[in-house]
């Protein structure tokens, strides 16, 4: 394969090099700029390209994935909890075409669980979890993200994180906010990534921000299960 020269000097921010340079330019330990700024831009790039895909999946195809998820995420977690009465579990409100899950949720709040949604309550801070359940009253949060109207929190047990990219070693490619990887650093609750089997990459080229998830969940089953030690 033909490649262009290498950019020289200051003169202006280089193009992303992540899909042509070797992969062990990636140290997942490292800190240098010039490193993280690629990474950056790749992630963006294929972001972008992952939800465009997803945006284009229609209705009937998004509600009959979100169904399988739903039927996977049961048989995992009847593996892993032998009940989930008690247990607090963190669903997401749906957006941008992501799985929407309200209804698996409302399942699970008849078998004993409690349910929860997350809200950005301060910028660059990890999430916290408002208590939910459906009909609850609900108020914009931020990117006008509905939250539970209610200032009561819940630590959960379990977290889905939605997923528009995620890789074999269980790391996830979100909005690029980095919350979920704050909050799970933070708090280690059962971590599932749920999203589209369509959004698998060979690698997301994890950081030192970015933290594992437990388990991913798609359409087409459990991708990636972690054994915790």
């Amino acid at each position: 394969m033909t490649r262009g020269p290498k950019p020289t000097g200051d003169a202006g921010s280089p193009p992303c090099l992540a899909a042509e340079i070797a992969p062990d330019y990636f140290d997942p330990l490292g800190v240098d700029a010039r490193q993280a700024a690629d990474v950056a831009r790749w992630r963006k790039a294929r972001r972008g390209e992952l939800l465009l895909a997803r945006a284009a999946l229609s209705i009937a195809d998004r509600q009959s994935a979100a169904a399988r998820i739903g039927d996977h995420l049961d048989r995992l977690l009847e593996d892993r909890f032998a009940d989930l009465s008690g247990k607090v579990i963190s669903g997401y409100w749906p957006i941008k075409a992501e799985p929407d899950l309200r209804g698996w949720m409302a399942r699970c709040l008849a078998l004993g669980a409690s349910l929860a949604l997350p809200e950005v309550e301060e910028t660059n801070r990890p999430l916290v979890f408002r208590p939910w359940r459906p009909g609850a009253a609900m108020r914009r949060g931020h990117w006008n993200i509905p939250v539970p109207d209610t200032a009561e929190t819940l630590t959960p047990d379990i977290v889905l994180a939605p997923l528009v990219g995620w890789d074999a070693g269980g790391y996830r490619l979100g909005y690029g906010g980095g919350y979920f990887d704050r909050t799970l650093a933070r708090i280690h609750p059962f971590a599932i990534g749920v999203g589209l089997s369509a959004g698998r990459l060979a690698s997301i080229y994890p950081q030192p921000h970015d933290v594992g998830l437990d388990a991913i969940v798609t359409e087409a089953g459990v991708d990636y299960l972690r054994d915790r030690v």
